[in-house]
């Protein structure tokens, strides 16, 4: 069974009032006075470090930071953040490199439930918020639970983002909506389009493990009745109707040749399968 801090970081309703949590939060409270009272500049950073959950290298928050736990807050390299932040962390907040936050944004993965006698019973959710790369939180504004944020996004003082968006957008408003779109950074026109690569093979690992299977299950069939492995008419018929869906002529060779060398490898894979059996 799930502790209620477990209940509490995976986005599920728990009790607040639990011994732990509250041992938890008193203890963030006592950090809290430490690091705001701090002024010399490499201390708090390095009580920065110890309370937050990770810091991947320098970090430097004006006071007064005020947040929940501490422990569910996770910033790239170079975080700066203006006076008077506050991030309430019952579960996971997370920037990413170089972000900039003005003075009084605050963050809210915390919620409650809308049925007032569940919400009156000290049952308590919430959602995490996730922030990109080269992100600026302009003065003021509120990020509310569940908000994820792309790299570059810029939003505009006082605004309040309900919902989330995509990279290279500046947003402004109550709600939140885009206002201009971003061209994309010259100097890091190669970063961006890999970090596009990196999401499309993501899917297309997915995709060619779900084909495998099936190969799995067509190499039991082919065993069984004693077929070859290789079918040179039905690899043709594939090829032909790959060729067909593809769109832009530059690519049809390349992508062709791409599942020639799919099916080979799984030729071989079928080989290996009947050959083991």
């Amino acid at each position: 069974m799930k502790s209620e801090k477990e209940k509490m970081i995976a986005g599920e309703l728990y009790f607040s009032a639990d011994p732990e949590l509250e041992a938890d939060r008193a203890f963030a409270r006592e950090q809290m006075a430490v690091i705001n009272q701090e002024t010399n500049n490499d201390i708090r950073e390095q009580l920065l470090k110890e309370t937050f959950g990770h810091v991947e290298n320098h970090i430097y928050m004006e006071p007064n930071v005020r947040f929940d736990y501490g422990y569910n807050i996770s910033v790239g390299k170079n975080f700066y953040a203006n006076f008077d932040v506050t991030l309430l962390d019952v579960c996971p907040i997370t920037f990413g490199d170089n972000c900039m936050v003005a003075p009084n944004v605050q963050l809210y993965t915390a919620s409650h439930p809308l049925q007032p006698a569940k919400r009156n019973s000290g049952l308590e959710n919430g959602q995490p918020i996730t922030i990109g790369d080269n992100v600026w939180l302009g003065g003021g504004a509120i990020i509310l639970p569940g908000v994820t944020l792309g790299d570059n996004v810029v939003v505009g003082a006082g605004s309040v983002v309900t919902k989330s968006f995509p990279a290279n957008v500046v947003i402004a408003g109550n709600p939140a909506t885009i206002i201009q779109e971003l061209a994309s950074d010259d100097a890091q026109p190669l970063s961006a389009k890999r970090k596009q690569i990196d999401a499309i093979d993501q899917k297309l690992v997915h995709l060619l493990e779900e084909r495998m299977m099936v190969v799995t299950a067509i190499s039991e069939e082919k065993r069984q009745q004693k077929i070859a492995v290789l079918d040179s008419n039905r690899e043709n018929e594939v090829l032909q109707a790959v060729r067909r869906e593809v769109k832009q002529s530059d690519f049809e060779e390349a992508i062709v040749d791409t599942f020639r060398d799919v099916m080979k490898h799984s030729r071989t894979f079928q080989s290996q399968q009947m050959e083991d059996k």
